[in-house]
């Protein structure tokens, strides 16, 4: 990379990965209204519920990905190409075995799918033939995606955005006019495996061009000690892996199980622009992960926490901005694009929310987690959070019949009950070798974040339920004056009721007051 800066590198990067994330967003939102109006919502529903079996399928992956790129930015940053080759020859060697692992998963699935829905599938047609395209296009994506990794690990992702962003709009395009030419669920899933194939020829060519002795044909082996290093990471982010999956990947197995595909197809909807502007803030805040780990390797702790409370003000900050958003204008805009029998209740829509602005709130801890390599000390984190996830999500659909809910409420569970605490104690103690005292500040900080945020989340419902949803210019009106004033009074009390000497000042603040100097 050259004498590059971490701040240049994670400027351009967080700027290419938010807007080629929003383009794709809003791409995706024309796609689905096509999908749903031509297809409707029982495929709709099957899409979800395929979506999430492949998700658990892809627990083969292990964690395998995040631990090697976590051990590429040494010998990137000390420009060890022996080294970095080594390691992707292996990353090169368990892709494609997991690809086979996941492959012969899928097709040993197949003959049970009829039992993960409720009621008759007879709308949808042949539902083996459509998840045995949904499994190509997840096998498929193992065979050259591992070269993403280098970009990543290299303060490159911007590379690795604009591909994404070009295939997948590219895709979407095509899928759209399939469906207006020929309704055909089997075609709009061929199409895209074929634009995962191509995105990822073409990322692998980028990585060739870019890093020529990826291209070398001679066998280097990687040193014992940091294979070492890779076992163990691999074994806690295992742990990790399953936690990921349980939470976010059983909500629609759940919900077809016990509700069936409609209900499935009506959370979709919500959960397609939570995710959505999840990946939008994530894709911009977390390509700083690659910085943060070259600020690690570097050596220099009082920065990594300074850098840490800012990190973790920023997403606060962005994730509550975004939230207020979403409370206000989420049912009238869900009426508007797909029409009123796809609204949830407000009590639903309200718990969503606040399930977005809590997984936010977890943000600067995952992406130190990454940036320090800290999987095996959070192994057993990641399991205790699946379970409680799964098992109130069970207890509460079984038991008190709570519908949608109860996968909404199994998540929030294991935020608060198990990440809200766990993650920050990893990276404090572990990453940032923190004294009792700063964990103590942190805790604080945290339970602040969390109840002014809800606070502020509380209030605005009560501001904006006072104009009718009806009126969604006015509503729309009100909800980017109320956004402004929730992020200026979020960012003010936050940084005045915690302490004065705050390692991070107040961000709108100091924008406003040209405090902001530039830090290579």
């Amino acid at each position: 990379m050259g004498k590059k800066s971490r701040t240049h590198a994670s400027v351009i990067n967080s700027l290419t990965a938010s807007v080629a994330q929003t383009l794709s967003l809003l791409m995706s939102f024309v796609s689905r209204t096509i999908f749903i109006r031509v297809l409707g919502e029982q495929y709709l529903g099957l899409n979800g519920l395929f979506t999430n079996i492949l998700s658990l399928l892809s627990f083969a992956e292990l964690g395998i990905g995040a631990a090697i790129t976590f051990s590429l930015y040494k010998p990137l940053a000390k420009h060890d190409d022996r080294q970095v080759l080594a390691l992707m020859q292996l990353y090169r060697k368990v892709y494609h075995t997991i690809a086979l692992i996941i492959f012969g998963s899928g097709l040993l699935m197949m003959p049970f799918l009829n039992i993960l829905i409720k009621g008759s599938t007879d709308q949808v047609g042949n539902i083996q033939v459509a998840f045995f395209l949904f499994l190509m296009n997840s096998v498929c994506s193992y065979l050259w995606n591992y070269k993403r990794s280098i970009f990543f690990a290299d303060q490159s992702g911007y590379i690795n955005s604009l591909n994404l962003m070009f295939f997948q709009i590219g895709g979407q395009l095509l899928q759209i006019c399939l469906l207006l030419v020929t309704p055909s669920y089997y075609l709009y899933l061929i199409v895209q495996i074929v634009v995962t194939i191509f995105s990822n020829l073409q990322i692998s060519r980028s990585a060739n061009k870019r890093y020529p002795f990826l291209m070398s044909k001679k066998k280097i082996k990687v040193p014992q000690e940091t294979l070492n290093f890779l076992k163990k990471n691999v074994i806690g982010m295992m742990s990790a892996k399953l936690g990921g999956i349980v939470v976010l990947g059983t909500d629609n197995v759940i919900l077809s199980s016990f509700l069936g595909l409609t209900t499935v197809a009506l959370y979709s909807n919500y959960t397609l622009i939570m995710n959505g502007m999840t990946s939008v803030i994530n894709q911009g805040i977390s390509a700083v992960t690659a910085s943060i780990g070259n600020l690690r390797a570097v050596g220099n702790l009082k920065k990594e926490k300074t850098v840490f409370y800012q990190y973790s003000l920023v997403s606060a900050l962005i994730g509550l901005t975004v939230s207020v958003g979403m409370v206000t204008f989420f049912s009238p805009f869900i009426n508007l694009w797909v029409g009123r029998r796809f609204v949830l209740e407000e009590t639903t829509t309200l718990l969503i929310v606040i399930g977005f602005f809590v997984s936010q709130l977890r943000q600067a801890n995952i992406n130190f987690t990454n940036a320090y390599g800290l999987y095996w000390e959070q192994r057993l984190k990641s399991v205790v959070e699946s379970v409680v996830n799964f098992v109130v999500s069970l207890v509460l659909i079984i038991v008190f019949h709570a519908g949608i809910d109860s996968v909404i409420l199994g998540n929030l569970a294991s935020n608060l009950l198990v990440n809200a605490w766990w993650e920050p104690v990893i990276v404090l103690k572990y990453g940032l070798k923190s004294s009792k005292r700063e964990m103590i500040f942190y805790a604080k900080f945290y339970l602040v974040e969390l109840l002014v945020g809800i606070g502020i989340l509380a209030f605005d419902l009560w501001i904006s339920s006072l104009v009718p949803a009806s009126e969604i210019f006015v509503r729309a009106g009100l909800t980017v004056i109320i956004m402004i004033g929730s992020a200026l009074s979020f960012d003010f009390l936050l940084t005045s009721i915690v302490a004065v000497n705050f390692p991070a000042k107040p961000i709108i603040t100091s924008l406003l007051h040209g405090r902001f100097k530039r830090r290579n």
